[in-house]
């Protein structure tokens, strides 16, 4: 889990500054119950985090910024694959959260009006017992590809994934 962490934070952190595409900023509808924020880094590329906190449970996290790469959306898919894969093999060699025998990382497609792309995901159990969801999505605005992360409840998830739909361009 923690190597997720660090890829997520490389890839966001090096979106921030690696982007050469200037345009591109979303309008979000924050599901209710959570916290949207939205974060200018000093090249003025938007990262935008959602939290949920519910009960004892741990918080859920979905995360979007800019893809740092300049690449064609026909690359989204493999690099999703890639990442998930790695993810996944990393948090199983950690042995800090359960990931059953038989789990396999789920594909499928994002196709909403505004954004069109692929996710990945996983199940497994934190060393604290909580059964979570963690993904890698990779979408594109037609203008801009924008990558992310999931990391939470099965039921969050089914939420996250709908944030997709609220998602339009924001003149700035």
């Amino acid at each position: 889990m923690k190597y997720f962490a660090l890829y997520s934070l490389i890839f966001m952190f090096v979106s921030c500054f690696g982007n050469k595409n200037e345009s591109g900023v979303l309008k979000i509808n924050a599901p209710k119950g959570s916290t949207l924020k939205d974060e200018v880094m000093k090249n003025g590329v938007h990262f935008y985090s959602i939290k949920w906190k519910r009960g004892n449970e741990m918080t859920s996290v979905f995360m979007i910024s800019k893809w740092p790469v300049d690449m064609s959306t026909s690359e989204m898919a493999p690099s999703v694959q890639k990442i998930a894969e790695d993810t996944f093999a990393a948090t199983k060699a950690k042995g800090k959260s359960k990931i059953e025998v038989d789990a396999k990382i789920q594909y499928s497609e994002i196709l909403e009006k505004f954004m069109s792309g692929n996710v990945a995901y996983f199940e497994h159990t934190s060393e604290r017992g909580y059964q979570r969801i963690q993904s890698v999505h990779m979408v594109s605005d037609g203008d801009v590809i924008w990558n992310g992360q999931f990391s939470g409840s099965e039921e969050l998830f089914e939420e996250a994934m709908n944030i997709f739909k609220t998602m339009q361009p924001q003149n700035e």
